[in-house]
């Protein structure tokens, strides 16, 4: 299949030979150039396989043709394993499939590109879970986790992803394909050659490399050589798995289910210092734990320092927290051990601050907390951010207290700053310190904190890499660690990759400073914004793009995230939120000329960006991506300018105060197919939608500009939907609030600035939001709240106006401003009583989930008599304002939207009922329910109460 644009010499070659998709372009290449480490290395070319077939030709193609191949999960790797300036080859996009589950054997088969999030989904209340759980396993592949042998914070008992591995297909370096339990079967001496040299160099070694691996629960480091041949056959099953992707390539899996544990305990202690939390762990472990983690006081006062939640949550006077997981056939059987080890640890004098944790509630309530520290590492400001550099070292866990001393005592000779945290009971820390690595001083101090930890690692016989594998990061000390048997290594890697095609650089080679080489930043690195940014970014526009550390949350498919409707459905790099960030920093780098970042592709990544903003929600370092995208469309408008569809479309409100009074000639004409069409083609919308009309009669046509009342002074901000589609809605709005008692304004109002700067018609939208102050700042000033009842109008009110004129300018109006079903829940006592005997389904609108009170809405309905409400817990409806009416974007929005339809065409409501005046399109659309705003359902309530 060969991809739009002209591919680099030779790679035409290459695209003639797949059938997936080939790409030379560098804004494609630039995507895939980093990931979730420190590192950056741009790829000759990107590789989307469809099948086995597609890889097979895809090395065999760089063995002719001189490059290396790097294969790709999710991205979301520490140690830049899957990074090199040869052939990328992503399995997310298109080998992803679940080939087969079996729950009675439980066995499951499927593709690398298949993620543990989706798994999961599919073995909900099966009785069924797949062990390993790392923390990235919501987006994780299980081609990616199988490279790194993944764990996660229950490994301690349930073990790593290679005790789960049944077999699987792999591709060589000379382009054969073998399935492992194919080669498991067949004698030595009937092997291909270099696994019959591999197999007798086992056997001639056996003893030596059974004895040369520490003792320890966790380790990945190296290849995996112990048990290489049993009973005169080979099993590559372990010694692929960890191998990350340098000895073949995985392209079909087969792993175990296990049955899922009925219950479980946690046992919460609080400690005074961390001599006292490794010694609680060595009184645990003997009572079989499934979880220990822990949190040390520089974890904890960073996340009570920024988050005024979790301030309230962890006491102030602990120096660390265990959290001590037991699981099991029953509550009581689990409760047990927990209570007993509580009675050991307070008998012991190491605490007295523990809590056991059976009820649900309980338990998710201290795992929140786990889960919420975290991500605040991301968030912290300053030039210095929480680095992956020696966050996988392990050690045995009676080994735990000298390496606490120790890890302590050198950054504090250091100076450095640092957090831990991580899966304690198997001894693995993930120590992680806070540096600069754009300061030549901080980068000079990368090797010599490595060298001073691992160094301590070896004394206490631990490991470099405990889980998260060697990578780029820790490769350079894998020789140090098994001196005895490095050699094996190599050897093993000539025999099965003796070009050294694939992943070069990784598991084997030599080279003391791999570690401070290919930084994604470093002491040369600079940034060189755009000279005229089109949005106010308070000379923080560098800083916003560099805050995406590339963690890859933000492909998660599950909904689990509401982020990225556009990526979920197309699994596409370019769509992920992240890929705006890589682009923008290619950009301000320098390391992709701007010329050929604009004439190849910026604005097709960009494109994808909805402007939902559930990413900017959910960004685990709240990089307000939305923000990129709208600047980015704005920078290439301002040089190529704006197709006439998007132009169109971003005027709505100047269409209907131009044509509204001529409706009635109007709307015959457009429910004729022919006009219909070619008014379509003239606009590049979708035929199949309706066509958008306005009503003859405005809002400002049917009711005064101010209308009297003893409560809040409220001016309402009706949008172009209520103020010239339905204006009855904006009557409806009008009638809540003065039965409310509210003072209502309704003043001359304008566009509110989204549909132009969701477009790139930056200045467009700067002169709609002037317009509107001019118009009625001076009221808003006066009033208590502007009250707003589309979803994206107050979005665009709360955030993109302080963006278009900055925030100083907008802060009076974005204060003031309050969806209409928030001012209606505060002030609900002032309502007159509400009763209706109605089912409702109600779709949750992206743009209200990033509103203050985002649940106003379902809790005020939940509150109303009689009315049987149910929330869909839907992800985006996929219209996305005028953006799914599109001709080009049609299906896409229609695919998105499809389960929210599905799930409100099965609900057994009588009616829909949402915020959001382009969801109702959709959903009146493409569903069978009449769709209702909520003030009509309050509405309805009153009147209905009243008779």
């Amino acid at each position: 299949m060969s991809p739009s644009g002209t591919l680099q010499a030779p790679f035409g070659e290459l695209a003639a030979a797949i059938a997936g998709e080939v790409h030379t372009d560098p804004v494609r290449r630039s995507l895939l150039a980093t990931d979730g480490s420190i590192f950056q290395k741009m790829p000759a070319a990107v590789v989307y396989p469809l099948s086995e077939a597609d890889v097979q030709a895809v090395v065999r193609f760089a063995a002719r043709r001189g490059f290396s191949v790097h294969a790709r999960g999710a991205g979301s790797g520490l140690c830049g394993a899957s990074l090199g300036d040869g052939i990328v080859v992503d399995f997310s996009k298109f080998m992803h499939r679940l080939r087969r589950l079996d729950l009675q054997a439980g066995i499951f088969v499927c593709e690398p590109g298949y993620r543990l999030g989706e798994l999961e989904v599919a073995l909900k209340g099966s009785g069924r879970f797949f062990p390993p759980d790392p923390s990235s396993g919501e987006y994780a592949t299980f081609g990616g986790m199988s490279a790194t042998n993944a764990s996660g914070a229950h490994s301690v008992k349930y073990g790593n992803v290679a005790d789960y591995l049944l077999d699987a297909r792999v591709v060589f370096a000379d382009g054969t394909a073998a399935q492992l339990s194919v080669l498991a079967q067949t004698p030595i001496d009937q092997l291909p050659g270099a696994m019959a040299r591999l197999a007798r160099l086992y056997q001639q070694h056996a003893a030596t490399i059974e004895s040369a691996y520490p003792d320890i629960r966790c380790n990945v480091a190296g290849y995996n050589l112990r048990g290489l041949v049993q009973d005169d056959r080979l099993f590559l099953h372990r010694l692929l798995c960890g191998a990350e992707g340098t000895l073949g390539i995985v392209t079909e899996l087969h792993f175990a289910l296990r049955d899922r544990p009925a219950a479980d305990a946690l046992l919460v202690a609080y400690f005074d210092d961390i001599v006292s939390a490794a010694r609680a762990v060595q009184q645990a472990m003997p009572l079989g734990p499934s979880g220990i983690e822990i949190m040390d006081k520089s974890l904890l006062q960073l996340a009570r320092d920024s988050d005024p939640a979790l301030k309230e949550a962890i006491p102030a006077d602990i120096d660390n927290v265990l959290l001590m997981e037991f699981d099991g056939p029953s509550a009581e059987a689990c409760a047990r051990p927990a209570e007993q080890l509580q009675r050991q640890l307070a008998a012991a004098g190491l605490t007295q601050k523990a809590h056991l944790a059976v009820s649900a509630t309980e338990k998710e309530k201290f795992w929140a907390l786990r889960k919420a520290a975290v991500p605040t590492l991301y968030t912290l400001k300053g030039r210095r951010k929480v680095l992956a550099l020696v966050e996988d070292a392990a050690v045995p866990v009676d080994r735990l207290v000298p390496y606490f001393e120790g890890v302590y005592d050198l950054f504090r000779r250091r100076r450095v700053p640092f957090v831990l945290y991580g899966h304690i009971a198997k001894g693995l820390m993930h120590t992680r310190p806070l540096l600069d690595l754009k300061d030549p001083a901080d980068v000079a101090l990368l090797r010599p904190i490595a060298d001073d930890v691992y160094t301590l690692v070896d004394v206490l016989g631990g490991t470099v890499s405990g889980e998260h594998g060697d990578g780029r990061l820790r490769t350079a000390y894998v020789r140090r660690k098994y001196s005895a048997i490095y050699d094996l290594f190599v050897q093993t890697k000539q025999l099965l990759d003796p070009g050294a095609m694939l992943n070069p650089e990784i598991k084997v080679y030599d080279d003391p400073d791999q570690m401070t080489k290919h930084l994604r930043y470093g002491a040369a690195y600079q940034a060189r914004p755009p000279a005229a940014l089109r949005l106010d970014w308070g000379g923080r526009f560098a800083e916003e793009v560099e805050k995406c550390h590339g963690c890859t949350k933000c492909t998660t498919l599950t909904t689990a995230t509401r982020m990225c409707p556009v990526y979920k459905f197309t699994r596409d790099e370019a769509a992920a939120p992240k890929a705006k960030a890589n682009v923008l920093r290619a950009l301000i780098s320098g390391a992709v000329p701007e010329q050929t970042l604009f004439q190849q592709g910026l604005q097709h990544v960009m494109a994808q960006c909805v402007n939902c903003g559930s990413c900017f929600l959910e960004c685990p370092s709240h990089v307000h991506i939305p923000k990129m995208a709208m600047e980015a469309k704005a920078q290439y408008a301002r040089r190529y300018g704006v197709p006439l569809p998007q132009r169109l479309t971003a005027h709505v409100e100047l269409a209907a105060k131009l044509t509204h009074r001529f409706t009635p000639v109007i709307a015959p004409l457009a429910r004729r197919p022919a006009v219909a069409r070619w008014a379509a083609r003239l606009a590049g919308l979708a035929p199949q939608r309706p066509p958008v009309l306005f009503d003859r009669r405005s809002l400002y046509q049917r009711l005064p500009r101010r209308m009297a009342g003893d409560g809040p002074r409220v001016l309402y901000y009706a949008g172009c939907y209520a103020g010239y589609i339905r204006p009855e809605l904006g009557e409806t709005a009008v009638r809540v609030l003065q039965a409310m008692g509210c003072a209502v304004d309704l003043p001359r109002q304008y566009c509110c600035g989204l549909p132009q700067i969701s477009k790139g018609l930056a200045g467009a939208a700067r002169r709609a939001v002037e317009n509107n102050r001019r118009a009625w700042a001076d009221l808003a000033a006066r009033a208590d709240h502007i009250a707003v009842t589309c979803s994206s109008c107050g979005y665009a009110l709360m955030h993109d106006w302080a963006h278009l004129i900055g925030e100083e300018a907008a802060a009076g109006i974005s204060a003031k401003t309050i969806h209409i079903t928030h001012l209606l829940r505060n002030h609900q006592d002032r309502l007159p009583p509400a009763r209706l005997p109605l089912h409702v389904a109600y779709h949750h609108p992206c743009h209200l989930r990033i509103q203050p009170a985002a649940d106003s809405t379902i809790r005020l309905l939940s509150a109303i008599e009689a009315l049987r409400f149910d929330d869909l817990r839907s992800h985006c409806c996929g219209i996305a304002g005028s953006w799914g009416m599109l001709a080009a974007n049609d299906t896409l929005s229609r695919t998105i939207g499809a389960p929210m339809i599905q799930r409100l065409n099965h609900s057994g409501a009588a009616a829909g009922v949402t915020d959001c005046p382009t969801c109702q399109m959709q959903m009146e659309h493409l569903g069978n329910l009449p769709v209702l705003h909520p003030v009509e359902v309050v509405w309805q309530a009153i009147r209905n109460s009243v008779a």
